[in-house]
């Protein structure tokens, strides 16, 4: 599952395109006002209220090509670049006002809504670390960033997320804030000591990693039984 960051540096990438007007494609005879990441989401904003909602999905990629260059799925052909979109789960054309609607707290931008968080979190009655790939109650976290902030917070991930305390889940919101942070700054890169390393010693305990497909859709979990256990 993709991260909330690597939607953060596709929207920087199409910074060329804002202000430019659309020639074909979605949006067609919208000037581009803004490009934004919410959670897992690319919003891309005409003028006059018009929006296009990219969910990209495990395989979606956005790049930018010369005018008239662009090939895609769906392709905005603007004067100084094309933006093609492949690979998406979803591209929908909607009003501004109701793009992603359904989402949770993002991780990544403005100040964090703690109380929101909480409550949100509180209403999945499933296992932590499937409440926080749920966009419904945070957006933005995937698989790496929900392995390594369990592990960095020593929180076993099998705990039934109603069940830990507020500083506990906030303790994870934060730490998962900062990976992401660093991530955009590195450029794409997240730092992993548990994610697909199943098998070799915990950096902090030496107990083997251990792996296991866990939720619905299945996502592999990377954790350690010796320092993740529930208190």
């Amino acid at each position: 599952m993709p991260e909330g960051h690597s939607l953060e540096l596709a929207a920087r990438r199409l910074a060329p395109v804002v202000g430019q007007p659309v020639l074909a494609g979605p949006l067609a005879g919208a000037t581009l006002e803004a490009v934004e990441a919410r959670g897992k989401h690319l919003l891309i904003h005409g003028d006059r209220g018009r929006s296009l909602d990219v969910h990209l999905g495990m395989h979606g990629r956005v790049r930018l090509a010369a005018p008239g260059r662009g090939r895609g799925r769906t392709v905005l052909r603007t004067p100084a670049a094309d933006v093609a979109i492949t690979g998406t789960l979803r591209v929908r054309e909607q009003r501004r006002e109701r793009a992603a609607p359904r989402l949770g707290p993002d991780l990544l931008h403005g100040r964090f809504p703690a109380a929101e968080y909480l409550r949100r979190m509180r209403l999945v009655d499933r296992a932590v670390a499937e409440a926080l790939l749920d966009q419904r109650a945070v957006a933005g976290i995937g698989n790496i960033v929900r392995c390594e902030a369990l592990w960095e917070r020593a929180v076993d991930p099998f705990a039934p997320a109603p069940a830990l305390p507020d500083r506990r889940l906030l303790e994870l919101a934060v730490t998962a804030r900062r990976l992401l942070r660093d991530g955009v700054a590195a450029g794409g890169p997240l730092a992993a000591r548990v994610h697909r390393r199943a098998g070799r010693p915990c950096p902090r305990c030496r107990t083997p990693i251990a792996s296991r497909a866990v939720g619905e859709p299945r996502r592999r979990l990377y954790w350690c039984p010796g320092c993740q256990r529930l208190r």
